[in-house]
């Protein structure tokens, strides 16, 4: 009978050989999901040994991420950010470890008891990341898709937050009408990708919702009536903040500007792009 140890290298290389970067880490990831362990839990078990049916759902897992390339976000349906664990399915986009920043930035210029809305919340993490750092912060939130609503809602009731963050269906500010003047941030991470280039992503993105990825021809379908009609729903001095894709900067703060939008900059990700916007 194979032990964890065993099951671990040779899991490990099954991956590498069709060319997952992070062979050791999301075997040892799906193989603790398999036993009901914590990677450090695994660690102080190697040489116990695999039942078959353990083995059997181990195969499988292993077999969605090596050959349909299935994030191990997805497979383990969960993923941290902002030190919180967040449920994860294919209807929401993964948070991102550079999205976190945009959390950090936002907690800094927030005003402690502000109005914040969200366009596009997804599976709630940067709501629910600003409303841990933010206490007395009420935030209200769209998205267009039911389903990643859904998991956005399971989320804020695990982390207690169901009656401070309200979540409307519907798309960018549409849920809101008579709501003009309200909210002193505004927080998104749009769809920006340039449709042209996602064909040329990496393939575990095949599995999230293109929906929240595709930006159309430029990458700025999304964000030009976002910023247009942001300023509209921000008291006056209220706070926009996005995050863009590589390049963006510049086109980001002529909309922004154009808009009505003082004081723009971007911030770095990082990697040292330009990632964040602030206006």
């Amino acid at each position: 009978m194979l032990t964890v140890r065993e099951i671990i290298s040779r899991s490990t290389e099954y991956l590498k050989q069709h060319g997952v970067d992070t062979a050791r880490l999301d075997s040892e990831l799906l193989l603790a999901k398999v036993l009901g362990l914590t990677r450090l839990e695994l660690y102080l078990q190697m040489e116990r040994p695999f039942e078959e049916e353990e083995l059997a759902l181990s195969r499988q897992l292993l077999w969605q991420r090596a050959k349909k390339r299935v994030p191990v976000a997805y497979l383990l349906g969960k993923k941290e950010f902002y030190g919180l664990d967040f449920t994860v399915n294919e209807n929401v986009l993964i948070p991102r470890p550079e999205t976190e920043l945009l959390v950090e930035l936002v907690a800094k210029l927030a005003p402690d008891s502000a109005r914040a809305l969200e366009v596009g919340i997804g599976s709630g993490a940067i709501s629910i990341g600003l409303a841990k750092a933010l206490p007395a912060l009420r935030i209200w939130a769209t998205d267009l898709s039911p389903q990643a609503l859904a998991v956005a809602k399971e989320n804020c009731q695990k982390h207690q937050l169901a009656e401070r963050i309200q979540l409307l269906e519907g798309d960018l500010f549409s849920p809101l009408a008579g709501s003009e003047g309200t909210f002193e941030i505004i927080v998104s991470n749009p769809p920006y990708i340039p449709h042209g280039d996602l064909a040329l992503l990496a393939p575990e993105l095949n599995h999230e919702p293109q929906l929240a990825l595709d930006g159309g021809p430029d990458g700025l379908a999304v964000l030009r009536p976002l910023i247009r009609k942001a300023i509209s729903f921000l008291v006056p001095g209220g706070l926009l903040a996005l995050e863009l894709g590589t390049g963006q900067g510049q086109a980001v703060t002529a909309l922004a500007q154009e808009a009505g939008f003082v004081d723009p900059r971007c911030e770095l990700d990082y990697a040292g792009s330009e990632r964040f916007f602030i206006a």
